[in-house]
């Protein structure tokens, strides 16, 4: 565990012992072992961070917003003595790191943005509503119940008739509290929108959408690729918005591409 500037305990893990240093970017709901697949993959070429924001799962609750994200990562880093990092986040995580690397440009090598968003529509803010009165409720059923077909795409769904109680099953130590806290900070972007942000964005940059994303469809991701300079857009075809989980091989190997082009 690590304390922030503020007390608050964040949940973290390091792989590997490269000087080329990965930082991976949870989606709101998301627990760091989601990346294992990938991360495993990669700590032999790169130095692996993983950590559970505030408010998420096994880190302590405490006042949520994308600044306060941002800095707990570059309280995070400054701890492990770490001086620049690729980022690399899907969904709220991936908001987290488009205002680290426009506040912190000189601490990030390069990023990959996965299904993201940098603004709020009303369906998206209504979306995000819902699944706030899930969390609110404190029931595993009635929150996965919230979400899930936002979140993974319909073949997928379709192809594990048997997903919403696995999800469910893997509830247990859930965050709810927290979650309400992420949902209410993911929220401040219908006011504080991450696109005057973008222009500050200098560094080689992969945004990876999903085609079937029921929350953040394909164009948001276009909308960043064109604001930032340096962007690629690749789409995910057949695959919903938690691409981590749908189509990990397919994360893995743009996410290696993308690595080994910025390092160069």
């Amino acid at each position: 565990m690590f304390k922030t500037s503020d007390g608050i305990a964040i949940d973290y893990q390091v792989r590997g012992e490269s000087e080329e240093v990965v930082v991976f970017l949870n989606g709101i709901f998301m627990h760091y072992n989601s990346w294992l697949f990938i991360a495993e993959q990669l700590k032999n070429e790169y130095r692996i961070v993983l950590h559970n924001l505030r408010s998420q799962w096994t880190s302590e609750n405490g006042t949520c917003s994308f600044d306060r994200h941002v800095e707990d990562l570059r309280e995070l880093l400054d701890h492990l003595r770490i001086e620049r990092v690729h980022l690399v986040g899907t969904s709220y995580g991936a908001e987290v790191g488009m205002f680290f690397a426009a506040k912190y440009p000189q601490l990030v090598k390069s990023m990959a943005i996965i299904t993201a968003t940098a603004r709020i529509t009303p369906s998206m803010k209504y979306k995000a509503l819902k699944w706030k009165d899930g969390a609110l409720s404190k029931d595993k059923k009635i929150f996965v119940r919230s979400w899930i077909n936002d979140v993974y795409s319909e073949q997928f769904i379709n192809r594990y008739p048997g997903l919403l109680e696995t999800i469910i099953q893997r509830m247990n130590g859930f965050n709810y509290e927290g979650a309400v806290r992420l949902l209410d900070a993911f929220l401040e972007l219908e006011q504080k929108p991450l696109l005057n942000e973008l222009s500050k964005i200098h560094i080689p940059v992969l945004v990876v959408s999903a085609e079937e994303d029921n929350i953040k469809p394909p164009c948001f991701s276009q909308e960043i690729a064109q604001q930032i300079a340096n962007a690629t857009h690749v789409c995910i075809p057949d695959c919903g918005h938690a691409a981590v989980v749908e189509k990990p091989r397919e994360v893995l190997f743009l996410t290696k591409a993308h690595l080994l082009l910025a390092s160069v």
